[in-house]
């Protein structure tokens, strides 16, 4: 591997292992299991030592020796040298002979026991260790699966709303269920395969020193080549995983699509047209995966092909120097050092394979980490105050604001006293939810400056200030829960009888007794199961029961047909007296009782005053008002 390579990587999957801290014990355990799993492993092929050297070869020798003892037998037995030499011939060879064939036996019989005790602890034993380190390796990547889930989305949640604005719905899905269980899934090879191979390999290699060294060593040669074709295809494959991994979000984001406009779709009999794209988008996923999977198999076909040359050839060399009696090898030791380098084959395959498979999951943890890893653009400062109850005034000064492309507000400079209601209005894309989205902090200005009571909001504490805030925004959002528990979303601490009383205010009671489950009927995915009317009854219900000072109506009746913008109208007058509002309106004759009117134009202020003001100065608030039709103006007031 190239030194940047290995740094990255190393890096990336060095911040992926810390995941794993807080389980340091159990990973111990497991590893210590895994070094007993490896050892009764190799002692099991270990055992061809034994087999060949204490029990065939001796076994073999004792069928011979009815008839006549061969002179080999000292070679079988320590101590059998009394065969040799005039010994044999003279009348006390037969009692050394037979002393000879006793030894065998013994030998025999000592090597059978102690080859079937080893038999019986491995065949018993293993089973249990394999189970204990699985089920010890499985809680532990399970308790690291939950951790991550929880850390992105405890991060996507606390991102500000820039970073949701920049990326596609589909992108963040993709980071959040794919990337994530990806790079979970590069942990989960870390900790089992990869890791029982790497001591399976230790455990290994001093099995295969233990028998003959100088064999060993020849299995070396083979060794750069392996790791060689591991780095190489790693890389090919990392670079063809981040490519899937980005198309991956361009599938996620095409089908999220077709599911939020599947009406218009139909409307539009666009279903085949919608399913070729989505065909052509996935086709190219595919393609994409395919690289990746050639690379993989191409690996791991290398690696295999070394591995087999490598047996191959030392069993070829084996065979050649127990013929010819060199380095003391024997028949066992031949056998035993055979039986332990296809037992090593295992955790080789499995390390190639491993490792191509944590290079294919290397950038969906890139993608994990850069998540984690943004920025937060809202902070609270060191000294930052909880924000005061406005009892005086909220002051725009001089606030200009860019989303980075271009000015968004330019020198917008009012002042809304406490207890008034201030309309904006303007045509579409003249700044009006971004300059509320200021008041609420969700973003900063980025010249100028927003006081409430003559204080900077930069100095206060968001969340004190977002606790006195509540908006009531133009399509109502509910969560898939029952009526009681979006109401309840407002103070999650609120009372029944406070739920109830905000229900009432809001006139939910009106369409909730027609209900068979009454409060605990369920609303559906963003409460799909509720009328329009509705959904908005419910979330004023919410604004009601959190008892804000400040209120934010952002275009809160513009899609209601007049009977249900009626009802809605009422629940909101309830909401209006003793709170600072500030309403965003598209029907204009909604806003004709605001204290203060505002009239965004490109981001400025171009007009200001009072609904008969404005109206008398013939500018772009009369232009606006002249181009609603006349159900618009005879709509009712949300300030009457």
């Amino acid at each position: 591997m190239a030194p940047e390579t290995e740094e990255r990587t190393s890096v990336v999957m060095g911040r992926l292992v810390r995941y794993a801290r807080p389980y340091l014990w159990p990973i111990m355990l497991a590893v210590v299991l895994a070094a007993v799993f490896s050892a009764g492993r190799y002692g099991r092929a270990y055992l061809m030592k034994p087999v060949f050297d204490d029990v065939i070869g001796p076994s073999q020798a004792l069928r011979e020796a009815g008839e006549n003892l061969p002179l080999e037998i000292r070679d079988l037995v320590p101590g059998a040298d009394v065969l040799s030499g005039p010994e044999v011939e003279t009348e006390g060879s037969f009692a050394s002979e037979e002393e000879a064939v006793e030894a065998l036996r013994e030998q025999v019989s000592r090597g059978m026991a102690q080859v079937i005790f080893f038999v019986l602890l491995i065949v018993f034993l293993l089973p249990f260790v394999m189970f204990a380190r699985e089920y010890v390796v499985a809680w532990v990547l399970g308790r690291i699966d939950l951790d991550m889930k929880v850390e992105v989305c405890g991060r996507l949640l606390s991102l500000p709303l820039r970073f949701h604005r920049d990326r596609a719905r589909g992108d963040l899905l993709a980071r959040l269920m794919g990337d994530v269980g990806t790079a979970q899934g590069a942990l989960a090879l870390i900790f089992d395969d990869f890791a029982e191979a790497i001591i399976m390999l230790l455990v290994g290699a001093g099995a295969l020193l233990f028998v003959s060294w100088q064999l060993s060593l020849v299995m070396l040669i083979v060794g750069p080549g392996i790791f060689a074709t591991i780095s190489i295809f790693g890389r090919r494959i990392r670079k063809s995983a981040r490519k899937r991994q980005q198309q991956f979000s361009d599938v996620t984001g095409r089908l999220i699509e077709i599911l939020e406009g599947i009406k218009v779709i139909k409307a539009f009999r666009a279903e085949r047209y919608e399913q070729d794209g989505f065909g052509r988008a996935s086709h190219r996923l595919f393609k994409r995966g395919m690289k990746v999977v050639v690379n993989r198999v191409t690996s791991r076909t290398l690696v295999d092909t070394l591995n087999n040359v490598a047996a191959i050839g030392v069993l070829v060399l084996g065979i050649y120097l127990v013929l010819e009696g060199r380095w003391g090898l024997t028949m066992g030791d031949l056998a035993a050092f055979s039986a332990i380098t296809v037992t090593l084959y295992r955790p080789v395959r499995t390390m190639a394979k491993g490792w191509a498979r944590i290079m294919d999951a290397q950038p969906s943890a890139e993608r994990f980490f850069e998540v984690i890893d943004s920025d937060d653009e809202i902070t609270d400062d060191a000294d930052a105050i909880a924000a005061p109850p406005i009892s005086e005034s909220i002051r725009f000064r001089d606030v200009s604001f860019s989303y980075g492309r271009g000015p968004v507000l330019q020198h917008v400079d009012f002042t809304a006293k406490a207890g008034s209601v201030v309309a904006i209005v303007g045509k579409t894309g003249a700044g009006k939810t971004t300059l509320v989205d200021l008041l609420m902090r969700f973003y900063d200005p980025t010249d100028g400056a927003i006081e409430i009571d003559g204080v900077d909001l930069r100095r206060v504490q968001r969340d004190s200030l977002l606790d006195q805030m509540a908006v009531v925004s133009q399509e109502p959002f509910l969560f898939d829960g029952s009526i009681r528990e979006n109401i309840r979303y407002g103070r999650l601490d609120a009372s029944e009888e406070e739920i109830l009383a905000a229900a009432r205010a809001a006139h939910v009671d009106e369409f909730v007794d027609t209900l068979s489950e009454g409060y605990e009927t369920e609303v559906g995915a963003g409460g799909a199961r509720l009328s329009g009317g509705q959904r908005q009854r419910v979330t004023i219900a919410r604004a009601i029961l959190r008892d804000p000072a400040i209120l934010v109506l952002d275009e809160a009746t513009s899609s209601l047909d007049s009977k249900s913008e009626r009802l809605v109208q009422d629940a909101i007058a309830t909401l209006l007296p003793g709170r600072t509002v500030f309403v965003i309106a598209h029907r204009l004759s909604t806003v004709r009782q605001a204290d203060q009117i505002l009239v965004l134009d490109q981001g400025r202020i171009a007009e200001r005053g009072s609904h008969d003001e404005l109206m008398a100065g013939g500018g772009l608030y009369r232009e606006l008002v002249d181009l609603q039709n006349s159900d618009a103006e005879g709509a009712p007031s949300v300030l009457r």
